[in-house]
């Protein structure tokens, strides 16, 4: 039902946008497209959150998306295929793991490992593309693999100088999704195409 209500939702409200002028389809789709986009965010946001809330995980929550979408920022990686798939997942990864994971203890020598194995990663896979969106450019792909680098340093930096071993790991748990999703053994285990711009 929610799949079939956000694009009349969309529509209405591109066309409210839209209401004192004239504009070809083109235009409007794309604008359509944009409000469904959204849409689906705020509708995402809402039961993610309200599933923390429930569970008494929000700060928790928030550590953990936060470091998610820092690094992703420039790396991208993987989607969901559809609406109620991200929304499933975001739930799975943003409020089960870390209610789960949220009392372990790491020693020193792990964090630093796992912060190790996290650069590593994101300095070999990132960023990675999308069947849907390919980065055919060179010189940009080589831009935002030396931002996340730099997102990955700033996230774990921040971790290492927070003197609360919760929120350390907590936010180890988010940058290590990230990594998660832009890792080739994870798109292969898919069944997701990865380094899409080499098939233009």
């Amino acid at each position: 039902m929610f799949s079939l209500t956000v694009p009349n939702m969309a529509t209405k409200i591109t066309k409210t946008i839209f209401r004192d002028r004239e504009v070809d389809e083109d235009r409007f789709a794309i604008v359509k497209y944009g409000v469904e986009i959204f849409l689906v965010n705020v509708t995402k946001g809402i039961i993610v959150y309200s599933a923390a809330a429930l569970l008494g995980m929000l700060w928790q929550t928030l550590v953990v998306h936060l470091s998610y979408l820092m690094i992703r920022r420039h790396s991208f990686g993987l989607h969901a295929k559809t609406s109620l798939g991200c929304t499933i997942t975001s739930v799975v990864m943003f409020v089960i793991l870390p209610y789960f994971v949220k009392d372990v203890q790491l020693s020193e020598w792990m964090i630093m490992l796992i912060s190790s194995l996290i650069l590593l990663n994101i300095a070999i896979f990132a960023p990675s593309d999308t069947e849907n969106m390919p980065l055919f450019n060179a010189q940009k792909r080589h831009n935002l693999r030396r931002k996340s680098i730099i997102n990955t340093f700033f996230v774990l930096l921040i971790m290492l100088l927070i003197p609360f071993g919760e929120v350390k790991t907590l936010i180890l748990l988010g940058s290590t999704l990230q990594t998660l999703m832009i890792n080739p053994c994870l798109y292969r285990l898919l069944g997701r195409r990865y380094d899409n711009y080499e098939f233009s």
